[in-house]
C-alpha cells in the first residue's frame, strides 16, 4: 500500500518504525523517506534506521545530511555514518567524523566504530593516524577484541609496518584462517618470502587447515621465486586436505608449475579441472610460450576458442608472444586483428608492443612503422624497446635512431638504450656516433644494471649477480 494512503501515523503505535525498517531492508529508500517525513515523532531508532539505510546503498551524502540534522546521536549513529564513508571509499571524511566523535566524548565509541576508523587509516596508508587510534583503543580497553586486533594488524600491514602487524597478530588469541592468510600474504607482498613460508609452516604445524586463498598466496610466492620444490610440497598438502580442482588455488597451481618450467605437471593439474576458466587456459598457454614450446601454446589457444570460453587481453599477450618465439609473423598479425574484429576487445599498448616485437624480429620494419603510426594510444617504452631490439638484429640504424630518441625522452637514464644504440652504431662501422652515445651515457650517469640469476640450494633460493660464478660449495650442495 503506497505510503501517501496511510492516513495518520500515531506516535504511540509501532507501525511506522516497522514499516520504515521494512522499506530500508528492501532498499526502497524513497518510500522509507516518505514514512520518515510523515512520522509525528521520530525517535533515535528511526533516525539511525534511515542513516544506516542510505549509507549501506552508497547514498552517503543523504546519510550525512540526516546525521547532521538529528537532534541526538548514539554509538550506532556514529558507527553507521563512519563505516559508510569507509565502505564507499571516502576514508578521509570517515577519519574527520571519528575525530569529531572523540571531541564529543568517548561515550559513543565502541569496537565497531574503532574498527571502521582503523580501516580508514589503512585505506590511505596513514600510519600516524592509525597509531593515534591504536592509542585510543588501549585507553578504551578494546585491545583484546578480535575484530579490533584484526583491523589493527591489517592497518599496520598496509602502512608497511610489518613488524607491528606481526606483533598484533601474535597477540590475537582466536586467530582464524583469514588472519593467518592475511599475515602470510603481507610477508610475500613485502618481499619477505622466507618469513611467509615459515609462518605458513607454523600454521600447518598448529593444525589449522588452509583455504584456497592461503594456498593461492603461497603458490604465487613459489611462482615468483621459481621455488618448485616448495610448490610441490604445497601441492601435496592440498591433496591431503582436499581441494576443489576448479578453485582459484588450482589456477595458481597451474601458473606455478608453468613459471617453474614444469609444463608436464601444469598440464596434469589443468587436465584435472572439469571447468577450466580463461585464467587456467592462459596460464597453460603462457607456460608453453615461455618454455620453448610455442606451437603447443597455439594449439592450446585453439582448444580454448573451441571450448567457447572467451579469451581476455592477457591471453592474447601470451598468444602473440608464442607467435614471436615460433616466428609465425602472419599468424601473429591474424591473431592481433582478431582481438578487435572477432572477440570485441580493445587492442592495448601491450598487444601493440608484442606485435612490433614480432614484426621487427622478422625485419618487417615498414609494417611495424605503419602500425606504430596508426596506434590509437601513445607508444610506450616496451614498444620502442622491442623495435630497438629488432633494429639491432637487422642492423637498421635509421629506425634504431627513432626508437632510441623516443626512449631517451621516456626514460633518459636507462643505460640499456644507450648501450644498444652504441652497439648498433659500432656494428655499422659508425665509430664516432658510437663513442658519442657512450659519452652521453657517462654524462647522464646511466649505469647498466647487471643481470641476476637465482639458484635453489637446500630449498633456499639464492640470487647470483651476473658475471659471478656459483661457489663450488653451492654446486656440491645442489
Amino acid at each position: 500500500m503506497p505510503i501517501y494512503r496511510v492516513p495518520n501515523l500515531c506516535p504511540e503505535c509501532s507501525y511506522p518504525i516497522v514499516l520504515l525498517d521494512l522499506y530500508v531492508k528492501c532498499e526502497s529508500l524513497e518510500d522509507a523517506q516518505q514514512v520518515f517525513d510523515r512520522m509525528p515523532e521520530r525517535d533515535l531508532c528511526s533516525w539511525n534506521t534511515m542513516i544506516n539505510g542510505y549509507a549501506k546503498v552508497g547514498r552517503i551524502d543523504d546519510a550525512r545530511k540526516l546525521f547532521d540534522e538529528m537532534p541526538q546521536r548514539d554509538g550506532f549513529s556514529w558507527t553507521a555514518i563512519i563505516s559508510g564513508y569507509v565502505r564507499h571509499e571516502r576514508p578521509k571524511e570517515a577519519l574527520e567524523l571519528y575525530r569529531m566523535m572523540q571531541n564529543c566524548g568517548s561515550l559513543y565509541c565502541n569496537e565497531f566504530t574503532v574498527s571502521s576508523a582503523i580501516s580508514a587509516s589503512a585505506a590511505i596508508a596513514n600510519l600516524r593516524s592509525g597509531k593515534e587510534i591504536h592509542g585510543h583503543v588501549v585507553r578504551m580497553g578494546f585491545e583484546s577484541d578480535s575484530v579490533v586486533l584484526s583491523a589493527l594488524s591489517d592497518m599496520y600491514g598496509k602502512c608497511g609496518s610489518i613488524e607491528e602487524a606481526r606483533h598484533i597478530f601474535d597477540e590475537t588469541v582466536d586467530r582464524d584462517i583469514v588472519s593467518w592468510t592475511t599475515m602470510i600474504d603481507r610477508y610475500f607482498d613485502d618481499g619477505r618470502r622466507e618469513e611467509g613460508f615459515a609462518l605458513f609452516s607454523d600454521m600447518l604445524r598448529l593444525g589449522i587447515k588452509p583455504n584456497q586463498f592461503t594456498f593461492a598466496g603461497v603458490l604465487k610466492a613459489c611462482a615468483d621465486e621459481a621455488a618448485e620444490d616448495v610448490g610441490k610440497q604445497v601441492h601435496a598438502n592440498m591433496l591431503r586436505v582436499g581441494f576443489d580442482p576448479d578453485s582459484f588455488a588450482a589456477n595458481v597451481l597451474v601458473d606455478m608449475y608453468s613459471k617453474c618450467g614444469n609444463i608436464e605437471n601444469a598440464r596434469k593439474v589443468f587436465g584435472g579441472m572439469s571447468r577450466p576458466d580463461f585464467v587456467s587456459w592462459t596460464s597453460l598457454i603462457a607456460g608453453y610460450a615461455h618454455n620453448s614450446q610455442p606451437e603447443e601454446a597455439l594449439k592450446v589457444f585453439e582448444l580454448l576458442l573451441k571450448s567457447g570460453i572467451p579469451p581476455d587481453h592477457v591471453t592474447f599477450v601470451e598468444v602473440l608472444s608464442a607467435c614471436t618465439h615460433a616466428g609465425l609473423v602472419d599468424k601473429g598479425i591474424e591473431y592481433f586483428q582478431s582481438i578487435k574484429d572477432k572477440h570485441g576487445l580493445s587492442q592495448t599498448a601491450e598487444h601493440y608492443a608484442c606485435l612490433i616485437d614480432l614484426l621487427s624480429r622478422a625485419g618487417r620494419f615498414k609494417e611495424a612503422e605503419d602500425y606504430i603510426d596508426r596506434m590509437p594510444m601513445k607508444p610506450d617504452k616496451f614498444l620502442w624497446a622491442s623495435l630497438l631490439g629488432g633494429c639491432r638484429i637487422h642492423k637498421n640504424v635509421e629506425l634504431a635512431e627513432r626508437a632510441a630518441k623516443a626512449l631517451f625522452e621516456i626514460e633518459p637514464e636507462n643505460a640499456a638504450t644507450y648501450a644498444t644504440l652504441s652497439n648498433i652504431y659500432a656494428n655499422a662501422g659508425r665509430w664516432e656516433e658510437s663513442s658519442k652515445i657512450r659519452k652521453a651515457m657517462d654524462e647522464k650517469g646511466a649505469v647498466k644494471k647487471p643481470g641476476l640469476s637465482w639458484i635453489e640450494v637446500k630449498r633456499r633460493v639464492s640470487h647470483v649477480p651476473g658475471g659471478r660464478h656459483v661457489p663450488s660449495k653451492l654446486q656440491r650442495d645442489t
